[in-house]
């Protein structure tokens, strides 16, 4: 796209933007090429109008995980594609290059925060849901960590012997036991632990 082309869409309401997209995760290959992939479908709505896209190499960083992003400038098409763009896309960053200055209308400035209510509304019942899934995980997870001790207790052991069948390290494991030993459901007799029958 030449200099005058650009400019004629800038006059007709689109923004210049610089836009950084980032993308982590393992093996090196696999992220190359979903953040090309990723770019690649942006690139296929022609409300985005890429003007130059240049990739940064893929680097380790210290615990192992590879990153990469892309600097991009883009001409969008309007105020509610950049809401697209920022809410459904997450790009790391995005600077508006051009117009310098606009006037924002009372429905642009409504319908903007609104686009901004409902991804408020939306990431609180993800969160609310995920929540909901994590406590009911954990009370799953401590009823299968007492029933496993218990079936360990077919006879007299220490905490590291339940722990070797059981599979969790004694640190971990020793509140469940206290818990069991308060609840009377297990007894210590000489440094091991025991079904209370």
């Amino acid at each position: 796209m030449n200099e005058k082309e650009r400019k004629e869409l800038i006059a007709k309401g689109y923004l210049h933007c610089r836009v950084i997209f980032e993308m982590a995760g393992n093996p090196k290959e696999h992220v190359e090429r979903t953040l090309r992939q990723y770019i690649s479908a942006v690139e296929e709505d022609p409300d985005y109008v890429f003007l130059s896209k240049e990739y940064a190499p893929c680097e380790e960083t210290n615990d192992g995980i590879w990153s990469t992003f892309v600097e991009s400038d883009i001409l969008i098409a309007d105020f509610e594609k950049l809401n697209s763009l920022c809410f459904n896309l997450s790009p790391a960053s995005i600077e508006i290059i051009e117009p310098e200055s606009f006037p924002l209308g009372q429905k642009a400035l409504t319908d903007w925060y609104n686009d901004l209510l409902t991804k408020i509304h939306e990431v609180g019942a993800t969160v609310k849901n995920l929540n909901s899934e994590s406590d009911l995980l954990k009370v799953n997870i401590n009823r299968l960590i007492r029933n496993c001790v218990t079936l360990t207790l077919t006879e007299p052991k220490s905490v590291e012997e339940i722990g070797l069948k059981v599979g969790i390290d004694k640190e971990h494991l020793q509140p469940f036991i206290d818990a069991m030993l308060k609840e009377k459901n297990i007894r210590q007799d000489n440094g091991k632990y025991i079904l209370n029958k």
